[in-house]
């Protein structure tokens, strides 16, 4: 999701970064770290919802489901937000990820009724990015979604393991699959609607990536 550069945006800049690595300002990183515990917060609402607190061990469910949500929201979320931020970088531009606190707000009430609609904020992009470049930058996000589904896909098939693991990671390669693919969508201000105004082979074979692997998630943990 993106939208024009305010310019409060641009106080509080004060980049600090690794020699070759991504810039970050305070103002980002505090955003960041917010919409994660954002997150983190509402799944673990989702998951821990109608457990009796009664039970001896429930502190240890508690954990247990915030560890899982850290796991989910790290791969899903900041993942697809960081590869926006790399490439754009890369290309030379300025980007950094702001929230949208009343969308963090909404996930976090919205998660006591058992659903999660997540609006936490964006990647912002600033600078001199033709169509091609700012397409790329968009699909980036999907695209590393696509890649880590389908690397926790291929673990489980090549290493044959079964049980609580092989959930988890099927789990995690579903959730990845369909941001994927829920960004993809081509209406603006979602990342399909730059990357299939840059390409449409693009577009189409990146989505049917992320179409085969949902359903191939969904086939193997629900039918």
């Amino acid at each position: 999701m993106r939208r024009p550069v305010q310019l409060d945006d641009l106080k509080d800049v004060n980049p600090t970064y690794s020699r070759g690595g991504m810039k970050f300002s305070r103002h980002e990183l505090r955003d960041i770290v917010i919409s994660m515990a954002f997150l983190i917060a509402s799944f673990t609402i989702i998951y821990i919802r109608g457990i009796d607190t009664r039970y001896s061990n429930y502190w240890e469910i508690v954990l247990f489901y915030l560890g899982l949500s850290t796991l989910f929201v790290v791969t899903a979320f900041l993942c697809h937000e960081m590869a926006h931020k790399y490439v754009a970088q890369k290309y030379g531009a300025w980007s950094e990820f702001r929230m949208f606190l009343p969308g963090l707000l909404f996930c976090l009430i919205f998660s006591f009724t058992g659903f999660l609609f997540a609006a936490p904020g964006a990647v912002m992009i600033s600078g001199r990015i033709d169509k091609e470049e700012y397409g790329r930058i968009s699909l980036a996000g999907p695209a590393v979604n696509f890649f880590i589904a389908g690397l926790a896909i291929l673990f489980v098939l090549v290493s044959g393991i079964n049980g609580l693991v092989a959930s988890i990671l099927m789990m995690m390669a579903y959730l990845n699959a369909f941001l994927g693919i829920f960004n993809m969508i081509p209406i603006p201000p979602l990342d399909g609607s730059k990357v299939i105004r840059w390409s449409v082979p693009a577009y189409l074979l990146t989505v049917f990536i992320g179409i085969a692997e949902v359903a191939f998630v969904y086939w193997t943990l629900w039918l």
